[in-house]
Protein backbone atom coordinates (compact mmCIF):
# COMPACT_ATOMS: atom_id res chain seq x y z
CA UNK A 1 0.00 0.00 0.00
CA UNK A 2 3.06 2.36 0.62
CA UNK A 3 4.73 1.65 -2.42
CA UNK A 4 1.13 2.36 -4.18
CA UNK A 5 0.16 5.73 -2.29
CA UNK A 6 4.42 7.09 -3.39
CA UNK A 7 3.36 5.71 -6.97
CA UNK A 8 -0.15 7.34 -6.85
CA UNK A 9 0.88 11.01 -4.99
CA UNK A 10 4.67 10.93 -7.33
CA UNK A 11 7.21 12.92 -6.37
CA UNK A 12 5.62 16.07 -6.24
CA UNK A 13 3.66 15.48 -3.17
CA UNK A 14 6.13 12.94 -1.35
CA UNK A 15 10.06 14.09 -2.87
CA UNK A 16 11.80 11.87 -0.91
CA UNK A 17 9.93 9.06 0.01
CA UNK A 18 11.41 6.74 3.07
CA UNK A 19 12.30 2.89 2.27
CA UNK A 20 9.23 0.90 2.73
CA UNK A 21 11.56 -1.41 4.39
CA UNK A 22 11.70 0.21 7.36
CA UNK A 23 7.75 0.38 8.40
CA UNK A 24 7.32 -3.69 6.91
CA UNK A 25 7.83 -6.60 9.36
CA UNK A 26 8.01 -9.57 7.88
CA UNK A 27 8.36 -11.93 10.01
CA UNK A 28 4.56 -12.98 10.79
CA UNK A 29 4.39 -13.78 7.56
CA UNK A 30 7.34 -15.46 6.59
CA UNK A 31 6.30 -17.95 9.21
CA UNK A 32 3.18 -18.38 7.54
CA UNK A 33 4.58 -18.94 4.33
CA UNK A 34 7.50 -21.53 5.77
CA UNK A 35 4.23 -23.70 7.57
CA UNK A 36 2.64 -24.11 3.88
CA UNK A 37 -0.76 -23.73 5.38
CA UNK A 38 -1.84 -20.85 2.88
CA UNK A 39 0.26 -22.32 -0.14
CA UNK A 40 -3.06 -22.97 -2.65
CA UNK A 41 -4.42 -19.69 -2.39
CA UNK A 42 -4.37 -17.00 -4.76
CA UNK A 43 -4.60 -13.13 -4.77
CA UNK A 44 -8.11 -12.69 -5.35
CA UNK A 45 -8.87 -8.97 -5.69
CA UNK A 46 -11.02 -7.82 -8.13
CA UNK A 47 -13.32 -4.75 -8.63
CA UNK A 48 -16.80 -4.56 -7.52
CA UNK A 49 -18.89 -3.10 -10.55
CA UNK A 50 -22.49 -2.32 -10.11
CA UNK A 51 -25.20 -2.63 -12.67
CA UNK A 52 -25.73 0.79 -13.64
CA UNK A 53 -22.12 1.13 -15.50
CA UNK A 54 -20.07 3.88 -15.17
CA UNK A 55 -19.69 6.29 -11.99
CA UNK A 56 -18.14 9.16 -12.25
CA UNK A 57 -16.82 10.09 -8.77
CA UNK A 58 -14.35 11.84 -7.32
CA UNK A 59 -11.40 9.68 -7.91
CA UNK A 60 -9.75 8.07 -4.87
CA UNK A 61 -6.30 8.46 -6.34
CA UNK A 62 -5.74 10.16 -9.89
CA UNK A 63 -2.86 10.58 -11.85
CA UNK A 64 -2.91 12.81 -14.82
CA UNK A 65 -2.47 11.35 -17.66
CA UNK A 66 -3.56 12.34 -20.86
CA UNK A 67 -3.66 11.16 -23.89
CA UNK A 68 -4.08 13.80 -26.79
CA UNK A 69 -5.52 13.34 -30.83
CA UNK A 70 -5.65 15.26 -33.93
CA UNK A 71 -8.41 17.35 -35.04
CA UNK A 72 -11.54 14.78 -36.44
CA UNK A 73 -9.60 11.75 -35.17
CA UNK A 74 -10.41 8.92 -32.90
CA UNK A 75 -7.12 6.92 -34.10
CA UNK A 76 -4.43 7.73 -31.08
CA UNK A 77 -0.96 8.27 -32.82
CA UNK A 78 1.17 5.44 -32.05
CA UNK A 79 4.07 6.86 -33.53
CA UNK A 80 3.77 9.41 -30.17
CA UNK A 81 5.92 8.22 -27.52
CA UNK A 82 4.31 10.17 -25.24
CA UNK A 83 1.10 8.25 -26.29
CA UNK A 84 2.89 5.32 -25.51
CA UNK A 85 4.44 5.62 -22.33
CA UNK A 86 0.85 6.79 -21.38
CA UNK A 87 -0.87 3.26 -21.84
CA UNK A 88 2.24 1.52 -19.82
CA UNK A 89 1.74 4.12 -17.40
CA UNK A 90 -1.99 2.98 -16.78
CA UNK A 91 -0.78 -1.09 -17.01
CA UNK A 92 1.55 0.07 -14.53
CA UNK A 93 -1.36 1.60 -12.17
CA UNK A 94 -3.78 -1.41 -13.11
CA UNK A 95 -0.86 -4.03 -11.55
CA UNK A 96 0.00 -2.00 -8.38
CA UNK A 97 -3.77 -2.19 -7.60
CA UNK A 98 -4.81 -5.61 -8.39
CA UNK A 99 -8.69 -4.51 -7.74
CA UNK A 100 -8.79 -0.95 -9.19
CA UNK A 101 -10.23 0.45 -12.34
CA UNK A 102 -9.40 3.27 -14.39
CA UNK A 103 -12.69 5.32 -16.11
CA UNK A 104 -11.46 7.07 -19.45
CA UNK A 105 -13.09 10.18 -19.90
CA UNK A 106 -12.85 11.41 -23.66
CA UNK A 107 -13.01 14.76 -24.60
CA UNK A 108 -13.00 17.13 -27.79
CA UNK A 109 -12.17 20.52 -28.32
CA UNK A 110 -15.17 23.30 -28.58
CA UNK A 111 -13.25 25.91 -30.66
CA UNK A 112 -16.43 25.14 -33.28
CA UNK A 113 -19.54 25.81 -31.03
CA UNK A 114 -19.52 29.42 -31.71
CA UNK A 115 -19.85 28.43 -35.71
CA UNK A 116 -22.32 26.01 -34.76
CA UNK A 117 -24.20 28.65 -33.36
CA UNK A 118 -24.06 31.26 -36.30
CA UNK A 119 -24.93 28.20 -38.71
CA UNK A 120 -27.89 26.78 -36.92
CA UNK A 121 -28.39 28.53 -33.55
CA UNK A 122 -28.91 26.35 -30.60
CA UNK A 123 -30.98 23.24 -31.72
CA UNK A 124 -27.56 22.93 -34.04
CA UNK A 125 -25.40 23.52 -31.42
CA UNK A 126 -27.32 20.87 -28.72
CA UNK A 127 -27.58 18.53 -31.71
CA UNK A 128 -23.72 18.43 -32.21
CA UNK A 129 -22.76 18.13 -28.73
CA UNK A 130 -24.37 15.03 -29.01
CA UNK A 131 -22.23 14.03 -31.75
CA UNK A 132 -19.07 16.02 -29.63
CA UNK A 133 -20.08 13.10 -26.94
CA UNK A 134 -20.11 10.46 -29.29
CA UNK A 135 -17.03 11.21 -30.62
CA UNK A 136 -15.22 11.88 -27.59
CA UNK A 137 -16.66 8.31 -26.53
CA UNK A 138 -15.32 6.80 -29.19
CA UNK A 139 -11.57 8.48 -28.35
CA UNK A 140 -12.16 6.64 -25.09
CA UNK A 141 -12.91 3.18 -26.51
CA UNK A 142 -10.02 3.34 -28.52
CA UNK A 143 -7.59 4.10 -25.54
CA UNK A 144 -9.86 1.30 -23.79
CA UNK A 145 -8.71 -1.07 -27.04
CA UNK A 146 -5.09 -0.51 -27.22
CA UNK A 147 -4.92 -1.74 -23.21
CA UNK A 148 -6.87 -4.50 -24.17
CA UNK A 149 -5.04 -5.74 -27.16
CA UNK A 150 -1.41 -4.33 -26.53
CA UNK A 151 -1.63 -4.58 -22.72
CA UNK A 152 -3.74 -7.57 -21.92
CA UNK A 153 -5.68 -5.52 -19.38
CA UNK A 154 -9.34 -7.19 -18.56
CA UNK A 155 -12.00 -5.22 -19.87
CA UNK A 156 -13.84 -5.63 -16.24
CA UNK A 157 -11.38 -2.81 -14.91
CA UNK A 158 -11.76 -0.06 -17.85
CA UNK A 159 -15.02 2.05 -18.09
CA UNK A 160 -15.40 5.27 -20.78
CA UNK A 161 -17.14 8.16 -20.62
CA UNK A 162 -17.86 10.88 -23.46
CA UNK A 163 -18.01 14.07 -22.21
CA UNK A 164 -18.08 16.10 -25.46
CA UNK A 165 -16.81 19.90 -24.85
CA UNK A 166 -18.45 19.99 -21.66
CA UNK A 167 -14.79 20.47 -19.94
CA UNK A 168 -12.03 21.98 -21.59
CA UNK A 169 -9.04 21.88 -20.33
CA UNK A 170 -8.00 25.25 -21.48
CA UNK A 171 -8.36 27.62 -24.34
CA UNK A 172 -5.46 25.69 -26.43
CA UNK A 173 -7.92 23.43 -28.95
CA UNK A 174 -5.13 20.64 -28.72
CA UNK A 175 -5.25 20.11 -24.67
CA UNK A 176 -9.32 20.07 -25.19
CA UNK A 177 -9.10 17.16 -27.96
CA UNK A 178 -7.76 14.29 -25.42
CA UNK A 179 -8.73 11.09 -23.22
CA UNK A 180 -7.84 11.41 -19.37
CA UNK A 181 -7.49 8.55 -17.17
CA UNK A 182 -8.81 8.12 -13.49
CA UNK A 183 -7.84 5.74 -10.96
CA UNK A 184 -10.49 4.14 -8.92
CA UNK A 185 -8.63 2.02 -6.00
CA UNK A 186 -9.95 0.02 -3.86
CA UNK A 187 -10.07 0.75 0.27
Amino acid sequence: IYQSAIYAYGNQLIRDPVDADRFVDLQHLQKLEASGAFAEQKVAIAPLKTAGGPVEVDPLLSKDIRFLFAPNSSDLDLNNQENLKNLEAIKRLLTVSPGSTILLRGHVDNSLVEEFRKKGGEPFVRQMSLKAVEFSKARAGEIRRLLIERHQVDTARLDIAGRGWDEPAGTDPEQNRRVEAQWFTLE
